[in-house]
């Protein structure tokens, strides 16, 4: 059995588009005037898209939800990009983001991050026959990676004496690479290995992690009580495993999260 917890009383949850009609506050101020704004990202699928009813969803948008029926407030979605991230929240178009924001030392030089409400694994996909117990096992293969990614980075950067890296433009045709066989092996994130393993469940199989990356609300540096508040209730939701249905509602795969920042090692370079 589920248990859920209400930690203020649930008033109407509306999601408004983009109106932006307050400015940004802090906590006690976002509860006093009952509108909470969520910077998300809806050009990244699976974790912000709009569906079939031209509405917001996905993974960050469940989570905005969550987090503004525990404040009890109404959702006002605001519209940021990956570059908007940081300066929407400098300049107060947003109380926070969530919005697939890794979790970086550089970027927390210019923001404050909750702990972790998700995460995603580098992972290694080939067909199920194929050997592969190490980066090593890849010397002699051909290797596919969208261009511009971690994968590339740190593939490339692995001294695999033999290994060819082939690059591709995205994801969609570094999976097609794999599925024709122009590939041996692909370096993609969990989701999409376990994706591709649903299409084809007799042909292809995850081999091994080599990197893993979390990623975290998003606010303003100075604001402990709002930073606070966030990590409670993303503890609370973890712990009932609503967050972690929430995932694999939308990554169809378990959810490879840290309880808190005690056990977080971080990639270097953002992706």
């Amino acid at each position: 059995m589920r248990f859920r917890t209400f930690l203020l009383p649930l008033v109407g949850l509306a999601i408004l588009w983009g109106s932006n009609a307050a400015s940004a506050a802090s906590l006690d101020e976002i509860v006093a005037r009952q509108k909470v704004l969520i910077g998300v990202d809806l050009s990244v699928p699976p974790f912000g898209i709009t569906n079939d009813s031209m509405e917001p969803d996905g993974l960050d948008v469940d989570v905005a939800k969550l987090l503004a029926k525990d404040l009890g407030v109404t959702l006002e979605l605001v519209p940021v990009t990956g570059q908007s991230r940081i300066p929407s929240l400098q300049t107060g178009k947003v109380d926070f983001v969530v919005a697939s924001f890794g979790i970086y030392p550089e970027r927390a030089l210019s923001v404050a991050f909750s702990n972790p409400y998700g995460g995603h694994k580098s992972v290694i996909v080939a067909p199920n026959d194929t050997e592969i117990a190490s980066l090593q096992d890849l010397a002699g293969k051909r290797v596919g990676v969208p261009r511009g990614t971690a994968h590339e980075r740190v593939l490339s950067g692995a001294g695999i004496e033999g290994m060819e890296l082939v690059r591709f433009d995205d994801d969609s045709t570094t999976l097609n690479a794999l599925i024709s066989g122009q590939v041996d092996a692909i370096g993609t994130v969990n989701y999409i290995g376990a994706q591709l393993q649903q299409r084809y469940p007799d042909r292809f199989a995850e081999k091994l992690t080599y990197l893993e990356s979390f990623y975290g609300v998003g606010l303003r540096r100075g604001d402990p009580d709002l930073l606070h508040w966030l990590n409670t209730v993303l503890f609370v939701h973890n712990q009932s495993g609503e967050l972690g249905e929430i995932y694999e509602k939308w990554m169809k795969t378990p959810m490879p999260m840290p309880v808190s920042y005690t056990h977080l090692t971080l990639p270097t370079t953002p992706y």
